[in-house]
């Protein structure tokens, strides 16, 4: 939970560094701990009591601190909450029920009808000395015991004063008390920060990655990069200011990511034997802080570093990656896609570049680039980059980076980062940039292609570019040109090279690719038929032959199109599109009397 920066208790000390850093009161040992326990005390004895009788300068004397006091009531407002009452706090069910008819369920109603009462007469106005009077006159008329002060209670039920202190969880301990006030301060002092810097002096490749997307996927912006004082590395969470968002929204997540990054950091880097430290930066009354978080104030506020969970984390937000395919239009076939689970994103443009991917890739229109969630981070002198997606097709991965919706702070950054890879490692590094409209002109001058969008990114925009720009057509032409011999000795040992096969061989990822590729396969003893594969002339006889005798026995001189597939079927020993087969011989057609009927017949 969150307190008022100004409500805060804090100090300012100086660092070691000599800059000034801010220290939040933590509440610890036996006293602080009898002073919550009274707190509690105190406020339990306002249960049951409605807020006009609550004070909280109550609080404020037990705690001998205003500010103290304000954030500990705000802690006991997570378990305690001032309720509404209903009418059945005043009323018996048939009183309920008469009011009810009278069209009167609420005290709004209630004040309306009141108000009309008093309107009747040509004075609209009750006298202070006529007021009991009138209430109990309305009382009665409602069916009501003729007392004005439960009228009076009745027209004031939604009041802010009426609403009653209850308990609406289980009642906190003084130990639960404090562990939740020192968790506040230190997440509210994050929550109001610029940055929150993480220093690593060492972090293995999986580990960066794991981090880098625990951050992404609560939706907070983070960088990484090598440090620049030295070895290690950096990795910045940036605050509420960078982000367009508020410390009550924004704020919270960076705060929880922080205190979980570091815990887990934490971990590691005691396996390691390493070490991990944490400093925010903030600014108080127009003076910039530190706020350095260490292992010591995560023991204050009882949390212990966060063991990896084994199992679970490989499972939920991770992309299971395709096993091999080739789409041509037809059905694509894929791995095992985890139970199906749909992965979590840190904005709406990547989840929607997902969704359009797997939509495609269920109809076979990727081109065979699969799509990968967490690539490998992309690492030069000085810079580190972990790219939002990469597209993977045969040994070609492609990085893609989507700048998103940032402010221009951050956007600069990005742009400067990019630069420096682009110096460093220039077109070694196959990288795709995504970027709004209005920044897209900002990237132009990098080596790398820039997909510009309005509010979403097309998926088809994309794939055409990594097809122009990376799809090495005329390599993978001219080495298809070389297994030409390998499949016409296939189709004359087996009968037929289905088109899947041939698209694989050919690495031939769409239907143009197929049919310019497979144009070369035609000889005199093979033959190329679109939809099908490739077949050996006398499989194609074999078929024709066994079609013309089903065909001569058909009555009417129609045959089911059902029949005829059963037929090539079986002549060739795998079941093809019939329908693409027939087209080879001329003497036959196609016909559809209807949407459900379909004959082969002569032409």
């Amino acid at each position: 939970m969150l307190f008022s920066l100004t409500n805060l208790k804090r100090r300012g000390v100086r660092d070691a560094d000599g800059e000034m850093a801010v220290v939040p009161k933590l509440l610890q040992g036996r006293a602080a701990l009898k002073l919550l326990e009274q707190a509690l005390e105190v406020f339990e004895g306002y249960r049951g009591l409605p807020r006009s009788e609550y004070d909280p300068r109550v609080l404020e004397a037990v705690m001998s601190d205003y500010r103290l006091a304000r954030c500990v009531e705000a802690c006991l407002l997570t378990s305690y909450s001032f309720v509404q009452p209903d009418l059945a706090s005043l009323l018996s069910e048939e009183q309920i029920a008469a009011l009810s008819a009278l069209g009167l369920d609420t005290p709004s109603q209630m004040r309306l009808a009141m108000w009309d009462a008093a309107n009747r007469g040509s004075v609209g106005y009750v006298a202070p000395d006529d007021r009991q009077a009138f209430l109990s006159a309305r009382a009665a008329e409602w069916g009501l015991p003729a007392d004005a002060c439960l009228l009076d209670s009745l027209l004031a039920l939604d009041s802010d004063s009426a609403a009653v202190l209850t308990l609406v969880k289980e009642r906190p301990t003084g130990r639960e008390l404090m562990r939740q006030y020192n968790r506040g301060a230190v997440q509210t002092l994050l929550a109001h920060s610029g940055r929150v810097l993480f220093r690593l002096a060492h972090i293995p490749g999986g580990s960066l990655k794991r981090v880098y997307f625990v951050a992404k996927k609560r939706g907070v912006l983070v960088e990484v990069e090598e440090a620049p004082d030295g070895p290690g590395y950096l990795l910045t969470l940036f605050g509420p200011e960078q982000a367009l968002g508020t410390a009550d929204k924004y704020g919270q997540r960076l705060a929880d990511v922080s205190l979980s990054l570091l815990r887990s950091l934490l971990q590691e880097s005691g396996a390691e034997g390493s070490t991990v430290s944490a400093t925010a930066e903030i600014t108080i009354h127009d003076r910039p802080y530190r706020f350095h978080i260490d292992e010591a104030i995560l023991a204050r506020l009882e949390y212990a570093p966060e063991a990896e969970k084994e199992g679970a984390r490989a499972v939920k937000g991770r992309v299971a990656e395709a096993g091999a395919s080739y789409s041509v239009g037809g059905s694509i076939e894929t791995g095992n896609q985890q139970d199906g689970a749909t992965p979590s994103f840190d904005s709406s443009v990547e989840a929607a570049l997902y969704r359009q991917h797997r939509s495609l890739e269920k109809q076979g229109y990727t081109h065979g680039w699969q799509l990968q969630r967490e690539p490998d981070p992309l690492v030069a002198p000085g810079i580190i980059l972990i790219p939002d997606f990469a597209f993977v097709r045969g040994d070609t991965r492609v990085f893609m980076e989507i700048a998103g919706f940032w402010t221009p702070a951050y956007r600069e950054r990005k742009l400067a980062k990019l630069r420096s890879l682009a110096a460093l490692r220039g077109d070694d590094v196959a990288l795709v940039i995504a970027a709004p409209l209005d920044a897209a002109p900002l990237f132009a001058g990098l080596p790398y292609p820039v997909v510009p969008y309005k509010n979403s990114l097309r998926a088809t925009d994309l794939l055409a570019v990594l097809d122009a720009r990376y799809g090495a057509r005329e390599q993978r032409t001219e080495a298809a040109s070389e297994q030409v011999d390998k499949l016409r000795e296939l189709a004359l040992r087996d009968g037929l090279v289905a088109e899947g096969e041939l698209a694989r061989v050919l690495q031939a990822f769409t239907r143009s690719e197929l049919l310019a590729s497979a144009a070369q396969l035609d000889s005199e003893l093979c033959r190329y038929v679109p939809g099908v594969g490739l077949l050996s002339v006398a499989a194609l006889e074999s078929v024709h032959n066994a079609l013309a005798g089903t065909f001569a026995s058909a009555p009417a001189g129609r045959l089911p199109l059902e029949d005829a597939q059963q037929t090539v079927a079986s002549s060739l020993g795998s079941a093809v599109d019939a329908e693409a087969l027939i087209r080879v011989w001329p003497e036959w057609q196609i016909e559809r009397p209807s949407l459900f009927e379909a004959y082969l017949c002569e032409a």
